[in-house]
């Protein structure tokens, strides 16, 4: 029988209670329920009866095929969203690997082709710099927040990225 322990450390409670100082899970945990709050409202501007308003049921990959099936993103967004959720899903069942800097960068690369605006291209052109400019917690925050706002731009009502970028409380 295989050990269902191969290649995971077993949970200690160091173990634990170090996943609740990690920043970098945190930010990514976070960043993916936001991209995933986006994602519903923009399916809310192309509804179909068969969905039933029940956007938040659906598992994220199912969200991004939709959105892009209704033209509301592009392939290479898609693909850099497939990207995060695939990060995500690995973060999610196996907390004992960390995000490295290589696929931070590599995830920031995929955000620019996916047509992500960065205020400044190092942070996926420059792997050296982007490291130490940015280091693995701000590729992450920057990713999600710029990711977050310009998928936001996309909806025509411009109350969606007032509301994300306000402080005033909905």
């Amino acid at each position: 029988m295989k050990d269902p322990w191969e290649e995971r450390t077993k949970p200690s409670i160091d173990h634990i209670a170090s996943l609740f100082e990690n920043e970098v899970l945190g930010a990514f945990l976070a960043g993916h329920l936001i991209l995933e709050s986006v994602l519903v409202l923009m399916l809310e501007t192309t509804p179909k009866d068969s969905d039933k308003g029940k956007y938040f049921d659906w598992s994220f990959y199912r969200k991004i095929n939709a959105a892009e099936a209704r033209g509301l993103i592009h392939n290479e967004m898609a693909c850099f969203l497939h990207e995060v959720n695939g990060i995500r899903n690995r973060l999610a069942h196996k907390l004992d690997t960390p995000i490295s800097f290589d696929e931070a960068f590599f995830l920031a690369q995929k955000a620019a082709a996916g047509g992500v605006d960065f205020s400044d291209d190092t942070i996926h052109s420059d792997r050296m710099k982007s490291e130490e400019w940015y280091g693995i917690h701000g590729i992450v925050q920057e990713v999600f927040q710029n990711a977050s706002q310009d998928l936001l731009f996309l909806l025509e009502d411009d109350d969606h990225i007032t509301n994300f970028v306000s402080d005033n409380e909905i």
